[in-house]
Protein backbone atom coordinates (compact mmCIF):
# COMPACT_ATOMS: atom_id res chain seq x y z
CA UNK A 1 0.00 0.00 0.00
CA UNK A 2 1.34 3.57 -1.03
CA UNK A 3 1.86 6.09 1.30
CA UNK A 4 -0.59 9.07 0.32
CA UNK A 5 1.95 11.83 2.11
CA UNK A 6 4.34 10.64 -0.05
CA UNK A 7 4.03 13.45 -2.72
CA UNK A 8 4.18 15.87 -0.04
CA UNK A 9 6.80 14.34 1.90
CA UNK A 10 9.09 14.29 -1.67
CA UNK A 11 7.79 18.36 -2.12
CA UNK A 12 8.89 19.01 1.50
CA UNK A 13 12.86 17.48 1.21
CA UNK A 14 13.23 19.38 -2.34
CA UNK A 15 12.01 22.89 -0.63
CA UNK A 16 14.38 21.65 1.92
CA UNK A 17 17.36 20.94 -0.09
CA UNK A 18 16.54 24.49 -2.02
CA UNK A 19 16.15 26.56 1.12
CA UNK A 20 19.96 24.92 2.12
CA UNK A 21 21.42 25.51 -0.88
CA UNK A 22 20.22 28.83 -1.10
CA UNK A 23 21.68 29.61 2.57
CA UNK A 24 24.86 28.07 1.90
CA UNK A 25 25.25 29.98 -1.65
CA UNK A 26 23.49 33.60 -1.72
CA UNK A 27 25.72 35.18 -3.79
CA UNK A 28 25.37 32.45 -6.67
CA UNK A 29 21.50 32.66 -6.15
CA UNK A 30 21.18 36.33 -6.49
CA UNK A 31 22.75 35.75 -9.74
CA UNK A 32 20.08 32.90 -10.94
CA UNK A 33 17.40 35.15 -9.81
CA UNK A 34 19.05 38.45 -11.61
CA UNK A 35 18.93 36.19 -14.85
CA UNK A 36 15.84 34.32 -14.50
CA UNK A 37 14.40 38.64 -14.08
CA UNK A 38 16.20 39.83 -16.67
CA UNK A 39 15.11 36.82 -19.16
CA UNK A 40 11.81 37.87 -18.09
CA UNK A 41 12.28 41.26 -19.01
CA UNK A 42 13.65 40.65 -22.44
CA UNK A 43 10.77 38.21 -23.23
CA UNK A 44 8.69 40.82 -22.08
CA UNK A 45 10.58 43.32 -24.72
CA UNK A 46 10.56 41.03 -27.22
CA UNK A 47 6.21 40.43 -26.88
CA UNK A 48 5.70 44.13 -27.05
CA UNK A 49 7.44 44.46 -29.91
CA UNK A 50 5.88 41.58 -31.79
CA UNK A 51 2.41 43.42 -30.77
CA UNK A 52 3.91 46.60 -31.79
CA UNK A 53 4.48 45.18 -35.55
CA UNK A 54 0.92 43.72 -35.75
CA UNK A 55 -0.88 46.57 -34.38
CA UNK A 56 -3.27 48.69 -36.91
CA UNK A 57 -1.02 51.21 -38.53
CA UNK A 58 -1.21 54.69 -37.14
CA UNK A 59 -2.63 53.07 -33.37
CA UNK A 60 -0.72 55.00 -30.50
CA UNK A 61 -0.49 51.81 -28.51
CA UNK A 62 1.47 50.39 -31.30
CA UNK A 63 4.23 53.13 -30.74
CA UNK A 64 4.29 53.22 -27.12
CA UNK A 65 4.49 49.23 -27.28
CA UNK A 66 7.38 49.49 -29.65
CA UNK A 67 9.58 52.02 -27.60
CA UNK A 68 8.83 50.42 -24.28
CA UNK A 69 9.21 46.59 -25.94
CA UNK A 70 13.09 48.42 -27.31
CA UNK A 71 13.51 49.24 -23.52
CA UNK A 72 12.82 46.20 -22.14
CA UNK A 73 15.02 44.30 -24.60
CA UNK A 74 17.79 46.59 -23.83
CA UNK A 75 17.04 46.31 -20.24
CA UNK A 76 17.04 42.50 -20.10
CA UNK A 77 19.95 42.09 -22.52
CA UNK A 78 22.18 44.02 -19.77
CA UNK A 79 20.28 41.82 -17.08
CA UNK A 80 21.35 39.03 -18.78
CA UNK A 81 25.25 40.44 -19.41
CA UNK A 82 25.65 41.79 -15.65
CA UNK A 83 23.26 40.24 -13.20
CA UNK A 84 24.69 41.96 -10.14
CA UNK A 85 24.36 45.31 -11.60
CA UNK A 86 20.46 44.56 -12.44
CA UNK A 87 20.67 42.56 -8.36
CA UNK A 88 21.57 45.78 -7.01
CA UNK A 89 19.10 48.02 -9.29
CA UNK A 90 16.58 45.66 -8.27
CA UNK A 91 17.41 46.27 -4.21
CA UNK A 92 17.76 49.64 -4.47
CA UNK A 93 14.25 49.94 -6.08
CA UNK A 94 13.10 47.88 -2.97
CA UNK A 95 14.95 50.34 -0.54
CA UNK A 96 13.01 53.07 -2.13
CA UNK A 97 9.85 51.65 -1.76
CA UNK A 98 10.09 50.43 1.79
CA UNK A 99 11.27 54.46 2.49
CA UNK A 100 8.15 55.65 1.16
CA UNK A 101 5.88 53.00 2.92
CA UNK A 102 8.04 53.91 6.20
CA UNK A 103 7.55 57.54 6.45
CA UNK A 104 4.14 56.79 5.59
CA UNK A 105 3.31 54.66 8.70
CA UNK A 106 5.12 57.03 10.46
CA UNK A 107 3.17 59.80 9.28
CA UNK A 108 -0.29 58.08 9.92
CA UNK A 109 1.09 57.05 13.12
CA UNK A 110 1.35 60.72 13.74
CA UNK A 111 -1.30 62.65 12.21
CA UNK A 112 -3.93 60.13 11.12
CA UNK A 113 -4.62 57.61 13.80
CA UNK A 114 -5.96 57.93 17.29
CA UNK A 115 -3.99 56.96 20.47
CA UNK A 116 -2.76 54.05 21.82
CA UNK A 117 -0.46 51.14 21.35
CA UNK A 118 -1.58 50.27 17.19
CA UNK A 119 -0.18 53.97 16.37
CA UNK A 120 2.81 53.06 18.39
CA UNK A 121 3.58 49.90 16.45
CA UNK A 122 2.85 51.66 13.15
CA UNK A 123 5.76 54.70 13.81
CA UNK A 124 8.13 51.74 14.82
CA UNK A 125 7.26 49.76 11.98
CA UNK A 126 7.19 52.31 9.58
CA UNK A 127 11.15 53.81 11.27
CA UNK A 128 11.98 50.05 11.00
CA UNK A 129 10.92 49.81 7.13
CA UNK A 130 12.93 53.84 6.70
CA UNK A 131 16.15 51.79 8.31
CA UNK A 132 15.73 49.05 6.78
CA UNK A 133 15.62 50.87 3.41
CA UNK A 134 18.47 52.87 4.00
CA UNK A 135 20.55 50.26 4.78
CA UNK A 136 19.43 48.87 1.52
CA UNK A 137 20.26 51.95 -0.57
CA UNK A 138 23.33 52.35 1.30
CA UNK A 139 24.59 48.57 0.70
CA UNK A 140 22.71 46.75 -1.99
CA UNK A 141 24.79 44.31 -2.75
CA UNK A 142 24.21 42.98 0.85
CA UNK A 143 20.70 43.60 0.66
CA UNK A 144 20.36 41.89 -1.87
CA UNK A 145 21.71 38.27 -0.62
CA UNK A 146 19.58 39.47 2.44
CA UNK A 147 16.37 39.06 0.18
CA UNK A 148 17.28 35.77 -1.34
CA UNK A 149 18.42 34.52 1.75
CA UNK A 150 15.08 35.78 3.89
CA UNK A 151 12.61 35.16 1.74
CA UNK A 152 13.83 32.37 -0.59
CA UNK A 153 15.84 30.13 1.73
CA UNK A 154 14.36 30.98 5.20
CA UNK A 155 10.97 30.39 3.61
CA UNK A 156 11.56 27.16 1.79
CA UNK A 157 13.01 25.46 4.55
CA UNK A 158 9.73 26.64 6.39
CA UNK A 159 7.81 25.25 3.32
CA UNK A 160 9.43 21.94 3.70
CA UNK A 161 9.47 21.21 6.90
CA UNK A 162 5.35 22.01 6.93
CA UNK A 163 5.25 19.87 3.74
CA UNK A 164 7.13 17.14 5.58
CA UNK A 165 4.95 16.69 8.53
CA UNK A 166 1.93 17.16 6.36
CA UNK A 167 2.82 14.08 4.35
CA UNK A 168 3.56 12.02 7.35
CA UNK A 169 0.63 12.94 9.29
CA UNK A 170 -1.61 12.37 6.43
CA UNK A 171 -3.93 9.68 7.23
CA UNK A 172 -3.86 6.01 5.39
CA UNK A 173 -6.29 5.17 3.30
CA UNK A 174 -9.06 2.21 4.82
CA UNK A 175 -8.59 -1.34 3.23
CA UNK A 176 -12.11 -2.02 1.68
Amino acid sequence: MSQPGMPYIVRGVLALLLGIIVLFWPGLTVEVVAILFAVFILMNGLLLVGLSLVSPTGESFGTAFLILGILLVIGGVFGVINPIMTAITLTILIAILAIISGFSDIWVALTVMGSGGVRLLLGLSGALSVILGAIFFIFPLLGAVILVAVYIGIFAIAIGILSIVQGIMMPKPQAA
